[in-house]
């Protein structure tokens, strides 16, 4: 028996998914630690649910995929809005070398991908499923991808890529917070460094309150502007011979409108569009999940573990000499680090929460704290997103 649930029961159907996977991550606690998103934690399981009665034959569901596409798109418009490229350039050195950091790990995430994909006689395309695509992306960047016209050839990179992502948060919370009391413990000397540069406070724009409706109307005004313009745009490059994905277009054109915005001193309401992005993200999520294959994730495990076993060791190399080294050591050096690891394995909650709790234990590194965060909204998606595309240009 088939069942082809409509846009209206998609969305539906993805909604009630994650209210399952907020009371899961409720029930058993290591989900809510692991900052595993509800959208994944249900997702997986509904999504196993599905396939074991599609496999006895019982009942096969499909959704439609025309909400999660657009989903999509909303979601990367948001993204493009917190590239304030003006803010990345006077963030001071600290910033500068995370950002250095994101370059060396996108590369080097992407090389073992590639590498470990080859070495199981995969196309090199796939390695970029287990490299930065899931890694430093996180699921819904894994999930993009592989709904590209790039990745249509390319078996098993949807599933790859939530594999990849799913484990790249756990190991971002096994493995940061150990690596960075290590590193807090083994110099225990005070080291001082200054905090914020006054250039580095953000003067903020008194708004309404987050709610007000008036907020959102704007907001969701620029960002469907974004899609509006970016669709067609990425058609005319097409037709130009250039090819990029839709929802990179579309985070360019934000990119370009965020940045005139705050040349003209008329600041995008980041608040409110990042909220937009954010339930966007979960609702594309929770969609997404529901239509992953675990016979296929199955068939690439191999692959998986032995690509997320070199990962570790990639990332802890960059971190030492790139982040920890270049933040004096100490405590702010240590923090820098675990949250580095955090986020470059699996997402920016992952790396926070490691500095809260180092800073619990060893005291505030604002620093470090600081220079992540900038790094993390203001560079490293875009800088993924355009180092993605320029490597499967190279590589087709």
């Amino acid at each position: 028996m088939e069942l082809e649930l409509n846009r209206i029961w998609t969305i539906v159907v993805a909604l009630a998914c994650i209210e399952l996977g907020k009371r899961l991550n409720r029930k058993f606690s290591w989900l809510e630690k692991g900052n595993i998103p509800p959208s994944v934690s249900a997702g997986l399981v509904v999504s196993l649910l599905l396939a074991l009665v599609r496999e006895f034959g019982w009942l096969d569901v499909s959704l439609d995929p025309v909400p999660r596409d657009s989903l999509l798109l909303v979601f990367f418009a948001s993204l493009g809005f917190g590239a304030h490229l003006g803010k990345l350039a006077s963030a001071g050195k600290g910033t500068l070398m995370v950002c250095i950091a994101i370059v060396v790990l996108i590369f080097t995430q992407n090389i073992i991908g590639m590498g470990v994909a080859k070495a199981f006689g995969q196309p090199a395309e796939l390695g970029l499923f287990c490299g930065s695509i899931a890694f430093l992306g996180g699921h819904g960047t894994a999930v993009a991808w592989s709904n590209t016209e790039m990745a249509h050839s390319i078996n098993g990179a949807f599933e790859l890529g939530v594999g990849s992502a799913t484990l790249g948060l756990v190991l971002g919370g096994l493995v940061a917070g150990p690596v960075a009391m290590f590193l807090s413990r083994r110099n225990t000397e005070e080291i001082k460094h200054s905090t914020l540069f006054e250039k580095d406070v953000v003067v903020e724009v008194e708004r309404d309150h987050v709610f007000s409706s008036d907020r959102w109307i704007i907001s969701l005004l620029f960002i469907l502007a974004c899609v509006a313009i970016g669709i067609p745009m990425r058609e005319w490059l097409v037709s130009q011979g250039k090819s990029i994905p839709p929802f990179l277009a579309v985070m360019l054109v934000a990119v370009a409108l965020t940045n005139i915005a705050d040349l003209v001193n008329k600041p995008m309401d980041k608040e409110v569009s990042d909220l937009v992005g954010t339930v966007s993200l979960r609702i594309f999520l929770a969609m997404a999940m529901l239509s992953l294959d675990w016979g296929e994730l199955a068939e690439y495990l191999p692959l998986l573990i032995t690509a997320s076993i070199l990962q570790v060791v990639g990332i802890l190399i960059i971190t030492y000499f790139l982040v920890y080294l270049s933040f004096g050591k100490g405590n702010e050096g240590s923090s820098a680090a675990g949250g580095f690891i955090g986020f470059g394995l699996g997402a920016m909650p992952v790396g926070l929460a490691v500095i809260r709790r180092l800073t619990d234990t060893f005291g505030d590194c604002p620093r470090a704290i600081l220079s992540l965060t900038l790094a993390a909204s203001l560079f490293c998606d875009t800088a993924n997103a355009v180092l993605i595309s320029a490597l499967f240009k190279w590589l087709g």
